[in-house]
């Protein structure tokens, strides 16, 4: 059994580094892949994450960090993304924002249609005198599969652990199953045996 959990292990070494090294082979878009986007002005800097992609539900996680050059008791956060995307905002509409301080707000997106999508995030301070507002974009290539392009290698990473998470779940129960089997047979066995 140790043998078994090595073995995999050392599949799980040596698979990784081949995953990571492929070609985008099933895509017909290619854009340059940026972790992050920035945008500076007068009242705001935004800075707008892509995280890793979940190979299960294929949502992809978003993260906005807000640091305001301005007071702003009433800040609306608007993500404006395509209609093939359903999305799950993590956070209330409008928020509070103090000047100089760093606050992130997340949003999951589930693709439904393979493409290349912007998603832009817009917030606006809305003021008594005049609405203070910007934006950050970012360009998302989705394939057939509903993908993310190009591949992060995290998301192979997972797929590893999901597919190892299985397995041994499996080994579990096969070890318990037979466990069980075993007492039961000689309890089955011991009642069954005529006494003398």
């Amino acid at each position: 059994m140790k043998k078994i959990f090595v073995a995999l292990f050392a599949l799980t070494i040596l698979i990784t580094p081949v995953f990571a090294q492929q070609e985008l082979t099933n895509t017909e878009i290619e854009i340059e892949e940026t972790q992050a986007t920035t945008s500076t002005d007068q009242y705001f800097v935004l800075e707008l994450k892509k995280g890793t992609q979940n190979p299960i539900t294929k949502k992809i996680p978003f993260t906005i960090y807000i640091t305001p050059n301005i007071n702003s008791s009433k800040t609306q956060i608007l993500w404006d993304v395509p209609s093939v995307f359903n999305i799950e905002k993590k956070h209330k509409e409008f928020v509070s924002l103090t000047k100089g301080q760093t606050y992130s707000f997340s949003a999951s997106l589930t693709p439904n249609k393979s493409g290349l999508y912007e998603v832009s995030v817009n917030v606006i301070s809305w003021q008594t005198d005049s609405n203070k507002s910007n934006s950050a974009n970012y360009n998302i290539a989705i394939d057939k599969s509903l993908t993310v392009q190009p591949v992060d290698t995290m998301y192979y990473i997972y797929i590893l652990l999901f597919i190892l998470g299985i397995i041994g779940v499996s080994v579990l129960l096969f070890l318990l199953i037979k466990k069980g089997a075993t007492i039961l047979a000689k309890k089955a066995k011991t009642w069954l045996t005529p006494p003398y």
